[in-house]
């Protein structure tokens, strides 16, 4: 008797892979499909619930996960007496469950073959390149029929590009800035792959892998996450100073010189964009929390001063935090305390996850994500897989500027994939065909 799961639970894995760019309801029902897959298969096989197990235990990184969802629950009961109903405790941990689940959904990918792991990597792209087409054709589609390139959002009282930002993002039912996070990823797959693979290809797909390369750093750019965008810059330059250090001694001159030239052309435009987007209004540093919306706010001062905000209340709930359910109703307090009157009257979150996870679980909760970085990119490190250690860096970066585990598409995202990573016994580039297995960062 079969002792392993059948193919419709890996169908089912993709499913929620290739769900991630779109809404979080076409994920939430993928995701409960593979539960209900996951749970015959484990009634069914035995020796695949022995396998699903001894992955776990043997992995340090999904163990922790899991622990930060048992402390989530565990902050939830502690506080659960200061909660003001509408049962915020439920939504709260609701959205967390990811941390849980994962670590066992993905673990029989410690034993994956090299075609599942290349094919889910592949659907993750595939599934990109249709979600940012899709919204593309959207944003054209709204320009075409309404006769004009902008819409005005009368809730928000604010214009917005057809093709840019929010407007495009919410097409496919994302926010623009994890839309951004999420293709940032795939054009990191992407880039590993071609590497590998060029020298090999024949021009059409030489030229088609350049194509969908600037392809995603255009969606990328017109999504105008600042944070983003200087992530982009410097996985962008990391990649050109490593892969053309590697291949020092096998390119030809004309290539030696034209990649370094594409890249600074590449990070002059992204930099260039970046400072825009983040210094439209004047002081990048300097703020007043007495400022009104549309006053000398941007990116960075924002930011600055709800870390500041978020810094006082920690002050107060370092040790146990406040709960998953009052972190928002606990920063408004302090916004009001100070005066902070346009961060009160939208709600802000700190938008820095570490500072996040700190004022909501305490200081445990926060050395437990810290951990769990540490040994995931230390893991990377000793694989040599590039492709997960610039997936991690990316996401830590990110999460300096956004409550990135907050949101459900942050946590899904950053759930799946790290499991997925950590569980592989090889580097991502074995399993993208690498031609030296032995020769790679």
């Amino acid at each position: 008797m079969n002792e392993q799961p059948g193919r419709f639970l890996f169908y089912a894995q993709l499913l929620v892979v290739a769900s991630l760019p779109f809404h979080f309801l076409i994920s939430s029902y993928a995701i409960g499909l593979l539960i209900l897959l996951f749970l015959i298969e484990i009634i069914r096989y035995k020796g695949f619930r022995i396998s699903v197990i001894k992955s776990f235990k043997e992995n340090k990184v999904a163990i922790l996960l899991a622990l930060l969802f048992l402390m989530y629950v565990a902050s939830t009961l502690i506080h659960y007496r200061s909660y003001a109903g509408d049962s915020v405790e439920t939504a709260a941990l609701e959205k967390k469950l990811s941390f849980l689940l994962f670590p066992f959904l993905f673990a029989n990918f410690a034993n994956a073959d090299h075609n599942k792991v290349r094919i889910t990597l592949e659907v993750f792209v595939a599934s990109i390149l249709i979600s940012t087409f899709f919204a593309l054709c959207d944003g054209l589609y709204q320009t075409l029929s309404t006769g004009s390139l902008y819409f005005y959002d009368k809730d928000k009282s604010v214009l917005f590009n057809n093709f840019m930002y929010h407007r495009l993002g919410s097409y496919v039912g994302m926010h623009a800035v994890y839309f951004a996070e999420y293709i940032l990823l795939a054009f990191i797959i992407v880039v590993s792959y071609s590497y590998y693979h060029f020298p090999y290809w024949n021009l059409k797909k030489r030229l088609f892998s350049v194509f969908v390369g600037l392809y995603l750093i255009g969606v990328i750019f017109l999504l105008k996450s600042a944070a983003v965008l200087i992530i982009l810059l410097i996985i962008i330059s990391l990649f050109s100073a490593y892969y053309l250090y590697r291949a020092r001694k096998h390119v030809s001159n004309l290539l030696k010189w034209s990649i370094p030239f594409i890249t600074i052309v590449l990070v002059a435009v992204l930099a260039y964009r970046a400072i825009d987007k983040i210094g439209q209004k004047a002081g990048f540093f300097t703020y007043d929390f007495s400022e009104p919306g549309g006053g000398n706010w941007n990116a960075i001062n924002l930011r600055l001063a709800k870390w500041d905000v978020a810094q006082m209340a920690i002050k107060d709930h370092w040790l146990l935090g406040v709960g998953p359910g009052n972190i928002i109703s606990t920063l408004d307090t302090y916004y009001e305390r100070v005066g902070f009157d346009y961060a009160l009257q939208l709600h802000y979150n700190p938008h820095n996850q570490f500072l996040h996870t700190l004022l909501t679980l305490g200081i445990a909760g926060f050395l437990v994500l810290s951990t769990i970085y540490f040994l995931a990119i230390i893991k990377s490190l000793k694989k040599q897989d590039s492709v997960m250690f610039l997936f991690l860096v990316s996401f830590l970066l990110f999460s300096m500027s956004e409550s990135t585990l907050a949101v459900n598409k942050g946590i899904v995202f950053f759930s799946v994939f790290l499991t997925f990573f950590s569980y592989l016994p090889q580097k991502v580039s074995y399993y993208l065909n690498e031609r030296t297995p032995t020769d790679q960062l």
